[in-house]
């Protein structure tokens, strides 16, 4: 009874006025007596009015108390796509009882197409509930619906009733349910079931493929593709996409250039979504001179294309190239959409010049991106990172919604410019205001804490995390703790911090807790520290120099030659030339 009384909220106010116009409406010159008449008057119907009144004259003669004249009528009404006309064929097709399984699967098919997902969930239900039969092009349409409407708990009882109905056998339910999975993360069932299939056709193998992609498994993905391949189905236009996404993903250029040779040599249609997968696999692979020429050469571009090849200047550290790219996108009237501002917005977060912040602030505004919350908070990243703290609380005072996201951009861009307390003060508001915090603004506090040298807010902060929220400190926030201990000047304190770490600390934590003992003068500790730092980065010359630098501020010439004369005897260290930058 709870399913039909949902039902009936959902569908009777809008459904019942339309219903009730049917019935009051007088008939003008035709009879419809006529079954043929009818059927060919539906087939000439264009508006919704049109139908409602062929469905008054169908009460008025009689007619509609014939099964397959209200079947047209609903299949009919759900025809128009429109969510009144859908509701109308929801009470026609529940009025006449013995209704068709088609004739409700094209109530299903509309309530999908008007982005309705929701109302097929529950009218599945109602179906169940009145015991009415189903078949596999329903699961389709259910299953879809869960995709859409994200409803996995739903999606997994659809499962169930697949399998118990006897409807699995089918190879396109069998690939709709891998998708299903596969949109939920759920790779392993996913696999499974492609695992079992008795046979495979082209759209399951790309279904498998793009699930392992878009769950970061491009190794995977690239496996499933060879084997594919093996067996004798050709990449088509979407395997390429994923296939390419997967060479992005690990950043192979050989393996990219070999798919590539593939995709000119075996895909029929070079589409603009191929082209944009290319563009993209070789700007992370760091190839942008290559990137660059097929985007020149392709014969359409679309804002996806533009954006991927922005976002390949701003990821190699090329930010005026990237700005100029975008510059030239809207001299060609080409209108971002909220990917590219976000990747413009990121550029000038990295390239740090305020003035550029401020011209893109102005864009977003004139645009009026600024409204977006997305949009908000990478504009109160951008400024942060560009010095301009006070824009950055600006936007973020002036947001009316704000998210998880919001709040840790504001904690972040107070951390950065040492305002630990503020920091702080913040990270309780966004509590009270019924946020929970996550891993990301635990780690936005602890730096705050940290430039700030607010040591004991710090220690309380980190407990929390583990004993209140009951999130696990990563690397990170115990290098944020080792940092803070150490700028305080308890460098023992740190070092047994250090050892009673759940996993082996890496080299960043290691060297920090090096550099207070060198700032300190504790070089018995440093020498122990030493040691290990070298057995983890042999090669890399920033701890030698960290090393001499303590011996030298003691005077320890001896040890300081000794150290030189090591690096020496070892080979070649790494060495990363320094640099600054200014903006005029």
């Amino acid at each position: 009874m709870r399913s039909l009384r949902i039902v009936a909220i959902l569908f009777f106010p809008v459904a019942t006025r339309s219903f009730q116009r049917c019935l009051s409406a007088r008939a003008s010159t035709a009879n419809y007596s006529s079954l043929g008449s009818l059927l060919s008057l539906l087939h000439r119907c264009k508006e919704v009015d049109q139908l409602y009144q062929i469905h008054a004259q169908t009460v008025a003669s009689g007619l509609v108390r014939d099964p397959f004249v209200a079947s047209e009528l609903v299949e009919f009404a759900a025809g128009f796509h429109l969510l009144e006309s859908l509701n109308h064929a929801f009470l026609i097709a529940d009025w006449i009882g013995n209704a068709r399984t088609f004739t409700w699967n094209a109530v299903l098919r509309g309530y999908l197409k008007t982005s309705t997902p929701l109302k097929v969930i529950l009218v599945y239900a109602h179906l169940r509930k009145r015991g009415i039969q189903v078949d596999s092009f329903t699961a389709q349409f259910l299953i879809r619906a869960c995709v859409v409407s994200s409803r996995y708990c739903e999606g997994k009882m659809v499962h169930c009733h697949v399998l118990k109905m006897g409807f699995s056998s089918g190879l396109i339910i069998q690939t709709a349910l891998l998708k299903l999975h596969g949109s939920f993360g759920d790779v392993q069932v996913a696999r499974q079931l492609f695992d079992r299939m008795s046979y495979r056709d082209s759209v399951s193998w790309n279904a498998v493929i793009a699930v392992h992609v878009q769950k970061r498994q491009p190794l995977e993905a690239l496996w499933l593709s060879c084997a594919m391949i093996n067996e004798n189905f050709r990449a088509n236009e979407v395997a390429a996409v994923s296939i390419l996404s997967a060479c992005s993903n690990i950043a192979n250029l050989k393996l990219g250039q070999m798919v590539h040779g593939y995709v000119v040599k075996n895909v029929v249609n070079m589409d603009v979504f191929v082209c944009n997968s290319l563009v993209d696999m070789y700007c992370k692979c760091g190839q942008l001179s290559t990137a660059h020429q097929l985007f020149d050469r392709m014969s359409e571009k679309t804002v996806v294309s533009w954006t991927a090849l922005i976002n390949g200047y701003t990821e190699n550290g090329l930010f005026e190239s990237a700005l100029r790219l975008f510059w030239e996108m809207e001299s060609q009237n080409i209108e971002p959409d909220q990917v590219a501002v976000l990747g413009i917005l990121c550029t000038c977060a990295k390239s740090g010049y305020s003035l550029l912040a401020e011209l893109i602030d102005d864009y977003v505004r004139r645009k009026k991106f600024g409204e977006n919350t997305v949009i908000a908070n990478a504009l109160i990243d951008m400024h942060a990172k560009c010095g301009n703290l006070g824009k950055a609380c600006q936007i973020f005072n002036r947001m009316r919604k704000r998210t998880l996201v919001s709040w840790t951009a504001m904690i972040k861009g107070l951390s950065i410019h040492g305002h630990g307390r503020a920091a702080l003060t913040r990270f309780i508001q966004m509590q009270r205001e019924g946020f929970r915090p996550d891993d990301v603004v635990f780690l936005s506090v602890l730096h705050g804490c940290s430039h700030a040298g607010l040591v004991d807010e710090g220690l309380q902060c980190f407990n929390s995390m583990v004993k209140e929220h009951g999130i696990a400190p990563g690397m990170d926030h115990y290098g944020c703790m080792v940092d803070l201990l150490c700028r305080a000047g308890l460098v023992a304190k740190a070092f047994e911090f250090v050892e009673s770490m759940p996993f082996k600390p890496d080299s960043v934590v290691w060297r920090s807790l090096l550099g207070a003992c060198k700032y300190h003068g504790n070089d018995a500790l440093a020498g122990r520290i030493m040691s290990v730092i070298l057995e983890l980065e042999p090669t890399y010359s920033g701890n030698y120099v960290l090393l001499s630098n303590i011996y030298a501020s003691n005077s320890q010439w001896e040890n300081v030659l000794e150290l030189r004369e090591g690096m020496a005897v070892r080979g070649p260290i790494n060495s990363n030339p320094g640099c600054s930058a200014i903006a005029v």
